[in-house]
């Protein structure tokens, strides 16, 4: 019998007569694993349908209002970005600070008087932390535009991290150092007398302190300045800077007037103590 070599080199039985075109030889390569028949019907069984993956996602932070979150074991967070983007407030299901409240411009304001404040300021980009209650107020510097999503997800992580170690809001230090209630209170008069309504007079407008509690201060525009379309950036650029250049230690401002009561809230005319024949 001839070899397979004889047939691949034109020797022996293998050889052809000139000029023909020697028959290809079919070779059916065989798969002793695909070809066993216990293996065929084991792959003609139908299959189940495998489930899908499950894909982990973390819920987002960013509210569209001011919704209340439920209190439990787990801490809840929701952040609600500023119209303007220059800040966003985040929202957490349990009280920080009661009565106490912290505003901080810089880490080395921050240093030694707020581990939760020195966490977030690291995120970078951070023009001032405000805590007051169950919220911080975050700030960020005028350059950065980007979306208060990702910075947002990355402050809900570091409070997160905060109370996972039970670390303490605000130090010891920080509470000490702080003036009380009437003087405080004394000071900001000062500077609403002789700053504030004096120079607001002119659009009818005035500003009282309601109260001050612990370094927590609560004021209310009148006449011209309640439902006055600018006051917000009157409190921002003038009151509170003045407030704060006054008692650098006050934390949170409150603003308490009902802006939105009457639809003429003006004075029709100054009250005593604001008319130059007063």
């Amino acid at each position: 019998m001839p070899s397979w070599f004889d047939k691949v080199f034109s020797g022996g039985a293998g050889k052809t007569k000139a000029g023909a075109k020697p028959p290809e030889e079919k070779v059916q390569l065989r798969n002793p694993i695909l070809d066993d028949p216990e293996f065929q019907e084991e792959q003609a069984k139908p299959r189940p349908e495998r489930a899908k993956p499950r894909r982990v996602i973390e819920p987002t932070i960013l509210a569209d209002d001011a919704k209340a979150v439920s209190s439990g074991d787990e801490l809840r967070i929701k952040a609600k970005p500023a119209a303007d983007g220059r800040s966003c407030t985040v929202y957490i299901d349990r009280p920080l600070l009661e009565r106490h409240s912290a505003w901080f411009t810089s880490p080395s304001a921050a240093f030694g008087n707020s581990p939760l404040a020195e966490s977030i300021f690291e995120i970078g980009g951070i023009e001032s932390v405000q805590i007051h209650g169950g919220t911080i107020l975050v700030t960020r510097d005028p350059y950065v535009k980007e979306s208060w999503a990702d910075t947002s997800k990355e402050i809900a992580t570091r409070i997160r991290g905060h109370f996972g170690k039970g670390a303490a809001i605000v130090t010891d230090a920080f509470l000490s150092g702080l003036p009380a209630e009437k003087d405080i209170q004394d000071k900001l008069q000062v500077v609403i007398d002789t700053e504030v309504n004096p120079g607001i007079a002119a659009h009818s407008g005035s500003i009282s302190l309601e109260r001050v509690e612990a370094n927590t201060v609560f004021i209310r525009m009148m006449g011209g300045c309640q439902g006055c379309a600018a006051s917000a950036v009157t409190l921002k650029q003038g009151i509170f800077q003045s407030f704060r250049e006054a008692v650098p230690q006050v934390g949170a401002i409150l603003d308490v007037t009902e802006h939105a009561a009457g639809t003429n809230p003006y004075y029709t005319s100054l009250p005593a103590g604001m008319r130059a024949d007063a």
